[in-house]
């Protein structure tokens, strides 16, 4: 797991500025302001102004009420009541007779914390007022669309909000019923969170505040009525794929095994060796109800099926391995991809599909262990690597020993895949 890295809404760049409050000012004015919590973890929480100020003891999925406080500077942190969470300090400047909302939520096992300014102006009646805060460090930018109910296609169709990073710029729209449905920036079947039937009254004032989830690409989100209440909207959904390390065919050996499998009654793509399919979303709670495998021109056959339920808001693969000649010399496992991203550097792990015994596979990335240990049908944790346009990857142990060169871009998420044992790895962005 990365450091914890601070994100703020007021960050430079990072959004428009105009809307954002003002980091490190303050005022001689003596005309408080007010602060108040959201707090979208499942665990109470305190926010704290300089180690005084407090909004004490504020429950998971709850909004506190809004605290006075002079305007200045502060030192704002927010920590678990349990002392179980706390966040990294962050200078947040107060305006006089300004309101503010932060926002809070889990990333891993660290408190994030990014504050808004209340200064949306209320809409005429009929109408409603709506921005959106990505506030996720690991989404990357988001459209988001509203939509009228029942929507099932977004083809032809624009973002309401588009290429979200930060805070957008506010839009009114007719109040009613809508859909929400939040993609990533580049693909509108990049689903990341699907919100039906979503009620804005008329002369409402919001934010709709997207943040990161376990798996680091699906978002949870939280609709915050201005100097209101809120509504938590936690991912439902999972993303799941396939992944083969199945030897090919014997008698036709350019054509790999066919690896077919369903998540619940939502079908995977096909996958074949050594490429992963496209991760797909299944339910929350969901399993695998079928695993099959078909040799080409052979017959199908449905390895053991790993236990297990997918966690809503959690990324999978689904690892297939072994010589494919049958039920019981073919393997699945489960691995759980952690597709967080590790800021100024690329996040590296070795899956060992391919060699057995001695004491498991090492991985140096540009000469720096990464991995170690990896025994077969296992995985590495996630190591955070320097970026580089051509760094040597050298995997040896059981037997096995290769290298490849490889660029690895900041901000991203890699696999070393060790699908064959006499082969080198090949090495694939996950996002």
């Amino acid at each position: 797991m990365p450091p914890a890295i601070r994100i703020l809404l007021c960050a430079a760049g990072a959004i428009v500025a105009s809307l954002l409050t003002a980091c490190g000012s303050g005022s001689s004015s003596t005309t408080p302001a007010n602060i108040r919590l959201v707090n979208a973890t499942s665990t109470s929480l305190t926010l704290s102004l300089n180690g005084g100020y407090e909004l004490a003891g504020i429950a998971g999925d709850n909004v506190s009420g809004y605290e006075s406080v002079p305007p200045g500077t502060y030192t704002l942190s927010v920590a678990a009541v349990n002392g179980s969470l706390s966040s990294s300090p962050q200078t947040l400047g107060i305006g006089s007779a300004q309101n503010y909302t932060t926002l809070a939520y889990t990333r891993g096992n660290v408190v994030y914390a990014s504050t808004i300014t209340d200064n949306l102006a209320v809409p005429v009646a009929g109408f409603t007022t709506l921005d959106v805060a990505n506030v996720s460090p690991d989404a990357g930018p988001l459209n988001v669309y509203v939509l009228a109910p029942g929507t099932n296609s977004l083809a032809g169709l624009s973002p309401s909000y588009p290429s979200v990073q930060g805070l957008s710029i506010a839009s009114t729209f007719a109040a009613g019923t809508y859909d929400i449905i939040v993609t990533g920036a580049s693909s509108q079947s990049d689903v990341r969170l699907t919100l039906p039937g979503v009620v804005f009254g008329s002369s409402q004032v919001g934010t709709l505040g997207l943040t990161s989830t376990s798996g680091g690409t699906l978002v949870n989100g939280v609709l915050i009525a201005q100097g209101g209440p809120a509504q938590f909207y936690p991912a439902t959904q999972a993303r799941v794929r396939v992944m083969s390390a199945l030897p090919t065919n014997v008698a036709l050996p350019t054509v790999p095994f066919a690896v077919a499998a369903t998540v619940g009654t939502t079908a995977l793509a096909t996958a074949y060796a050594p490429n992963p399919n496209l991760y797909a979303l299944v339910n929350g709670g969901s399993a695998i109800t079928a695993l099959t495998v078909t040799p080409n021109g052979g017959a199908a056959f449905s390895p053991t099926i790993p236990a297990g339920a997918f966690t809503a808001g959690q990324d999978y693969t689904i690892l297939v391995f072994g010589n494919g000649a049958s039920a019981a010399t073919t393997f699945a496992v489960l691995l759980a991809d952690d597709n967080l991203i590790i800021p100024s550097q690329a996040s590296v792990r070795l899956v060992n599909a391919a060699v057995a015994g001695g004491s498991g596979v090492t991985m140096y990335v540009a000469g720096t262990q990464a991995a170690s240990g990896v025994l077969e049908g296992t995985e590495s944790a996630y190591s955070g690597v320097t970026p580089a346009t051509a760094a040597q990857v050298v995997l040896n142990g059981g037997g096995y020993n290769q290298s490849t060169v490889f660029g690895f871009v900041s901000g991203s998420v890699y696999t070393v895949f060790l699908y064959d044992s006499t082969l080198p790895p090949l090495i694939f962005k996950d996002r």
